[in-house]
């Protein structure tokens, strides 16, 4: 079984989606669904024990980060507002469970 995606709202007060399964087919939808729609992937991975940073998706001054920890598995941060609506739009194709109204 595998678990869905999460939209939720970072500490940052943008849109997040948080991918449980390391590398799982959601997650690799998700990476096909920013590169079709025109982003592009920018810096390099840094690895930790426990947590790191990947590349980042940029679209005409539109950044998307991502990343890992152990905690929420793998995920994309919104860091603008049109980031934001990029992630509903995003969430939408992944099938993400709305949990912004929660946090």
């Amino acid at each position: 079984f595998m678990s869905q995606p999460i939209l939720s709202t970072a500490h940052n007060r943008r849109n997040w989606i948080t991918f449980e399964d390391h590398e799982s087919p959601q997650w690799r939808s998700a990476i096909e669904w920013l590169l079709h729609a025109g982003f592009v992937e920018s810096g390099a991975s840094v690895i930790g024990i426990d947590e790191g940073i990947l590349p980042s998706y940029l679209k005409q001054g539109v950044a998307i980060a991502a990343g890992f920890d152990n905690c929420s598995g793998n995920y994309l941060l919104a860091e603008c507002e049109e980031g934001d609506h990029q992630l509903l739009r995003l969430a939408e194709h992944v099938l993400a469970i709305d949990r912004r109204s929660l946090t």
